[in-house]
């Protein structure tokens, strides 16, 4: 006959707590609900104002010695800020059919100096769709042409965009 301390000798014990540790993540996994949450970021848009374009362009060109120069811009819109979105998606089910999807979005923050603020994927500038430059003195054919390809580098606007007008 063996006695009690035979048998627990020969026990594999890795392969017991192997065993216990694969059957408490089973019953743990059964509590969960069948939920599996998935975090996603996914591009959200904010409208951001133009920036202040009018004024460089005017500091640019006033240095041609064209006189005093005023400029004009006009946008097709606001430009757009792409914030970073937390996306939370909980399945239900009920006898391997799906019974509910729960879906939780959220804008990531990050602490700034001033507070929080949402975390910037990308900043899209304002879309310009017309300049118009006035100069108070009389300019020549060349200097026009000057200042239209100035304005076309900076943005590629189609010349029927780009008003140029100067004194008569």
């Amino acid at each position: 006959m063996k006695t009690y301390k035979e048998y627990l000798q020969k026990i594999p014990w890795p392969l017991v707590f192997f065993g216990i540790l694969g059957l408490v993540l089973l019953i743990w996994g059964s509590f969960a609900g069948h939920s599996s949450p998935n975090t996603k970021i996914e591009k959200t848009t904010a409208e951001s104002p133009p920036q202040d374009d009018e004024e460089k362009l005017k500091e640019i060109l006033s240095t041609l010695g064209l006189g005093s120069v005023k400029v004009m811009i006009t946008y097709s819109d606001n430009g757009k800020l792409y914030l970073a979105t937390d996306i939370k998606t909980e399945t239900e089910y009920d006898k391997n059919q799906v019974k509910s999807i729960k879906e939780d979005r959220e804008i990531v923050r990050m602490r700034q100096d001033n507070g929080e603020t949402g975390y910037i994927l990308q900043r899209q500038a304002a879309k310009v769709s017309g300049v118009v430059i006035t100069l108070n003195k009389k300019i020549s054919t060349a200097q026009k042409l000057m200042l239209i390809e100035a304005v076309r580098a900076l943005w590629d606007l189609p010349l029927g965009r780009i008003v140029i007008l100067g004194k008569e």
